[in-house]
């Protein structure tokens, strides 16, 4: 049988040369390599929006890995801040499981939505008052100045 020819071959090497470059956007996300990830965004702006196996978008991991400045490109770039992940999760549910004040408010103040549950039917503010320890509390979903 000859692979070489097979489209079933090639599909499959397609989609290992996407998962790299979605694992290199990722990984750029939640290091806060902000060149790294600048560099692959404009040679592709579809990962902007791309997920990894778990539906997590390169906002969702600068999240994880608590990263200010890089969660703050990613939306100067246009990420959808209140996209949800397989578990229905966004990036806001992630920041205040977290405890990550800092995090909370630069997405509220561009447009996170504190009313869309999970496939749990939790909001983020029960995330954020899951945990004893968590300091984001009630605080963070007041209003935020603009």
């Amino acid at each position: 049988m000859d692979f070489s020819s097979s489209s079933v071959f090639d599909q499959q090497k397609g989609d290992a040369s996407e998962e790299v470059g979605l694992s290199l956007v990722s990984q750029a996300a939640s290091t806060g390599d902000v060149g790294a990830l600048t560099a692959l965004i404009r040679e592709d702006p579809s990962v902007l929006e791309s997920c990894d196996g778990e539906g997590c978008t390169p906002l969702m991991h600068a999240v994880s890995g608590r990263q200010v400045d890089t969660v703050k490109l990613l939306l100067k770039m246009g990420a959808n801040v209140n996209t949800q992940d397989a578990y229905g999760r966004t990036s806001l549910c992630l920041a205040t499981y977290l405890g990550w004040l800092e995090g909370c408010v630069s997405l509220l103040r561009n447009g996170a939505k504190h009313s869309i549950p999970d496939k749990n039917g939790r909001l983020p503010l029960h995330a954020a008052t899951a945990e004893p320890d968590v300091r984001t509390g009630d605080g963070a979903f007041q209003e935020v100045p603009e």
